[in-house]
Formats: C-alpha cells, sequence, structure tokens
C-alpha cells in the first residue's frame, strides 16, 4: 500500500537507500554506523525490507538487517544476516506509522467526498 511504502520512508529516513523500488516491493538501505570504529574493527549494518502484500498487516513486511564487520589490519570484511530486536522494532514502528497514514488518508478522503455531495443539487446561488 502506498501508506505502508510511506511509512517505510519515513522510518528509515535516517539513511540513505541504495535501492527503492516501490513496483518491486523492496527497500535497500546504504551501510551505515552509528558508531566510531573501535579496536580496528568497524561495523556497518544494512536494512531491507520487502513488501509481501499491500495490506498493512505484519506478514506482509519483511525487515533483514545485514552487519558487515571490518578489521582494519585484515583484508577484507565479513557480511552476514543477523537476527536482531531491531528487525521487530523496526516493523512495528513502520506498521504503526501506516496505520496512522492510513487512518489521516481514510479522514481526508471522507471530507472531499462529503465536500462533493454536498454541493450536488444545489444551483448557482447556492440554494436547493
Amino acid at each position: 500500500s502506498n501508506e505502508l511504502w510511506r511509512a517505510t520512508l519515513e522510518t528509515l529516513d535516517f539513511v540513505p537507500f541504495t535501492n527503492a523500488s516501490y513496483s518491486g516491493g523492496v527497500l535497500i538501505t546504504d551501510w551505515f554506523s552509528s558508531e566510531e570504529t573501535k579496536n580496528n574493527i568497524s561495523r556497518e549494518l544494512k536494512i531491507t525490507v520487502r513488501f509481501l502484500s499491500n495490506e498493512i498487516r505484519a506478514d506482509g513486511l519483511e525487515v533483514n538487517i545485514h552487519e558487515k564487520i571490518c578489521e582494519m589490519d585484515k583484508v577484507g570484511c565479513s557480511i552476514k544476516k543477523i537476527k536482531t530486536g531491531l528487525e521487530s522494532e523496526i516493523k512495528l514502528a513502520i506498521l504503526k506509522k501506516a496505520t496512522i497514514l492510513e487512518k489521516n488518508t481514510m479522514k481526508k478522503n471522507s471530507k472531499e467526498r462529503k465536500k462533493k455531495t454536498s454541493w450536488k443539487g444545489k444551483d448557482q446561488k447556492g440554494k436547493n
């Protein structure tokens, strides 16, 4: 749904995206780090969100997090998918925001329909 997509963009607005495909149903962030390099090890995260349904439901959204660890004195980095509570926190935040956006959209559409239907049947002077 458009609300689910917008909620995801707003929830993850703290990091740039490398892929944001509305039609493909996927949103991937760039690698990011919230901490400085410690003990010559840098740790970065990447978040992937897949939209599995157009409905705002817990099973309509999949959040995955990958971690990249690079040791400065070694060549190459290790990348692995990790499981933390962060996935469910992000998912819950997206679903809450999407629900609010959907309610606001429904209110707005309802008001617009009322305006349109209240003008039907009135002549040019505003009288019935």
